[in-house]
């Protein structure tokens, strides 16, 4: 019952942790509409399409994440309480609300819209355990909707509850969910055939961030030499005969197979081009922890907890200065573009060049990075010299649409309007719904593109501010 009652203060423990994420200001308005993913998660789809609709205050955002975070804590905890002895279900609650692993997730919108399927699987299965099998699969069905890694739950509950009462009672729901697993993956075979060399990386990294959480980055540095990672597959498979061993023996064998499943199914089915949600691994590692940490003795537990808490709110400070957050992504990731193509305009001018020249001799041949190059020169008060990053941007990509508009902006700079007006126009002909160049069309006093877009409040919000300060 203390167990039990403990359990019941970790929702505000959850949000206190990443309590920081509320004061992470907004990200800039997306330079096109948003593309939502419809097809692959059509829950989290709308919910994003209700956030860019509504536009909600930073502040307002972070709060129904942490809500969600706390309510999918509380029932982690709750579930464990059933299954586990007192001290391995608070520490499993307290593993899961408190990592700092759930950062990543918390941060971004995309991520944070998985969430939900989280909530509605933890109760989908809270009512399976009583008996409710029906509404159970309403709620499982409706959590694929946002996340659809929880495909693999029906496997995860087959893995855990080998040689309990539970077992016959589960078997035709594991192997409809292992069906229903296996059409997921062939769904996505093209992503799957092009991250499996990597899949070992992903996993083994995972597994060490669990236990050791430094390190971690919005954007990390999965691809990796081919002995590389063939070393990193061996160690999975490894620790897999390791789990499938100690199974026999003990229930944290059977939670660890678990959430190597689950692993796999967030790898192979992530949110966009998103880093991969990691709340749906940890509903099994944690326990998995848990289960390992109750033998021990409960100082080291407390002292292990305690710095799983403190690493927390130090990541998720560090979320509100992008800056910062993007700077130690370079530096954990250096063979990486995207956290380089982040970070160049959060920088000073002479930084942002500095970056990007060193950038440039790694990818000497991306639009993007020339086109990056460019306005950074042109914060610098050099347009000259952006003019020529953006002809070298656009000699790549003919249709680059940020160097096609930068271009006009050099235009402007130099006081060719006419030049720049002119720019525009090929621009938003080749691409009508693209918001910088709308936005200097505007300021401009040039009539938009006769296409209809589907552009978010903040969106429309800025080109209203545009066209007033003409």
């Amino acid at each position: 019952m203390v167990a039990l009652r403990a359990a019941i203060a970790l929702p505000p423990l959850a949000a206190l942790v990443f309590l920081p994420f509320v004061q992470v200001p907004a990200p800039p308005p997306p330079e096109l509409p948003p593309v939502l993913p419809w097809l692959a998660r059509p829950g989290a789809a709308a919910l994003l399409w209700l956030y860019h609709a509504l536009d909600p205050a930073p502040a307002a955002h972070a709060s129904a994440v942490l809500l969600l975070h706390a309510s999918a804590s509380l029932l982690l905890a709750w579930l464990m309480h059933r299954l586990f002895p007192p001290r391995a279900a608070l520490l499993a609650g307290l593993l899961y609300a408190l990592h700092p692993m759930q950062a990543e997730t918390l941060a971004a919108s995309a991520t944070a819209a998985s969430l939900p399927g989280i909530v509605l699987l933890l109760t989908g299965i809270h009512l399976h355990l009583e008996g409710r099998a029906r509404a159970a699969l309403a709620l499982a069905a409706a959590a694929l909707l946002f996340e659809p890694a929880a495909a693999a739950a029906p496997i995860v509950f087959l893995l855990v509850a080998r040689g309990t009462p539970l077992t016959r009672q589960v078997a035709w729901l594991g192997v409809a969910g292992t069906a229903l697993w296996l059409a997921a993956f062939a769904a996505s075979h093209g992503q799957s055939a092009s991250g499996w060399p990597w899949l070992g990386v992903f996993t083994l990294r995972s597994l060490f961030l669990f236990f050791f959480p430094l390190g971690l980055t919005p954007v990390p540095e999965l691809r990796a030499p081919a002995w590389q990672a063939s070393l990193a597959a061996l160690a999975v498979a490894a620790a897999i005969g390791f789990a499938m061993s100690a199974s026999r023996r003990t229930a944290a064998g059977s939670w660890m197979l678990a959430a190597i499943v689950l692993l796999v199914s967030v790898y192979f089915l992530p949110a966009g081009d998103q880093q991969p949600s990691m709340a749906l691994p940890l509903l099994a590692l944690a326990p998995s922890a848990a289960l390992v940490l109750a033998q021990t003795d409960a100082r080291l537990a407390v002292v292990y907890l305690a710095a799983l808490a403190l690493l927390a709110v130090s990541h998720a400070r560090q979320w509100s200065d992008p800056a910062a957050l993007w700077m130690e992504a370079v530096r954990l990731a250096p063979n990486r573009l995207e956290p380089r193509l982040a970070l160049a305009p959060l920088l000073p001018s002479a930084q942002a060049i500095e970056l990007l020249i060193e950038t440039q001799q790694k990818w000497p041949d991306n639009a993007d990075v020339a086109a990056a190059a460019g306005q950074a020169l042109l914060r610098a008060s050099r347009p000259n010299d952006a003019m020529a990053e953006f002809d070298r941007a656009l000699a790549m990509d003919p249709r680059h649409p940020a160097a096609s508009t930068g271009r006009a902006a050099a235009w402007i700079a130099l006081g060719r309007e006419d030049a720049a007006r002119e720019e525009l126009r090929r621009t938003l002909a080749a691409e009508p719904c693209y918001l910088p160049a709308r936005l200097a069309a505007a300021r401009l006093g040039e009539p938009p593109p006769p296409v209809p877009c589907r552009f978010t409040r903040a969106q429309r919000r800025a080109l209203t501010a545009a066209t007033s300060r003409r």
